[in-house]
């Protein structure tokens, strides 16, 4: 994706869930419509990379994912009380 003056925009939360091996931010979260405790919960739940000399973390989409279906309960799971 490329905006007037050849810089290339980064891609929406939505568009980084379709892209495997992405990684995703607090704020791709906040953008997938989290509220802020259920991201402090996210990143608490899962492996969270930080590079050297970069402050922000982030976790991986396909770790998010997985973490969505093991959380999802339908017919065939309780539910933990």
């Amino acid at each position: 994706m490329e905006h007037a003056g050849g810089v290339t925009a980064r891609p929406s939360a939505a568009e980084l869930l379709d892209r495997p091996g992405a990684v995703l931010s607090r704020t791709d979260l906040r953008e997938l419509g989290w509220e802020r405790r259920a991201v402090d919960a996210i990143f608490r739940q899962l492996d969270v990379i930080f590079l050297p000399g970069y402050k922000r973390g982030h976790v991986r989409r396909e770790d998010y994912l997985a973490l969505l279906e093991s959380s999802t309960y339908r017919g065939d799971r309780v539910r933990p009380t």
